[in-house]
């Protein structure tokens, strides 16, 4: 079983042991350590033409595969701060907090140092009047497409939860 935990949080004894598969207890102090989802937020952004801002991913996991801005709340953010900040920290975009809406909430998995750790990822629809501006961060964007929402490759995302969000949109904008 993947160790997530290198040592104990409260004591610093080495690899506190899995007890069950969510739960890890240190043998020293008896501290006990639990796997629970992360919360991240992912931004849907479309323009005035209904194309959606896609990125292909410059790092792992799924580098090279397709993605949407986003990633782990920080401490003091809602969801809709987390989905404006990533936008930004990933594509240069500028789309104010209040632009961006609750779409839907979908179960991840995401692999760092070695543990596939759960993620609970929050999706949030905003509007752009245009994708101009964007200017990726290398270091997490590779290049960046605005899609016509129809043609999104769902099969190219990195992650199911981005792609079952996408075509979600896509079944929402079709019954319009």
């Amino acid at each position: 079983m993947p160790r997530p935990y290198q040592f104990c949080s409260d004591c610093g004894a080495p690899e506190p042991r899995p007890v069950t598969a969510r739960e890890f207890r240190c043998d020293r102090c008896g501290f006990r350590h639990f796997i629970t989802p992360v919360p991240a937020a992912v931004a849907l952004i479309l323009d005035s033409e209904d194309r959606l801002l896609v990125i292909r991913r410059a790092h792992e996991p799924g580098l090279g595969k397709l993605g949407l801005p986003g990633g782990v709340i920080e401490p003091e953010e809602t969801g809709e701060m987390g989905a404006a900040r990533e936008t930004l920290e990933e594509t240069g975009l500028k789309v104010p907090v209040e632009a961006f809406s609750y779409f839907t909430t979908l179960n991840n998995r995401y692999l760092f140092q070695g543990f596939e750790w759960p993620t609970i990822d929050l999706f949030y629809l905003a509007r752009a009047q245009s994708f101009d501006g964007v200017q990726i961060d290398a270091s997490e964007v590779s290049e960046w497409m605005a899609v016509p929402l129809t043609d999104v490759a769902l099969h190219d995302f990195a992650f199911g939860s981005n792609a079952e969000a996408v075509r979600r949109l896509q079944v929402r904008n079709a019954a319009r």
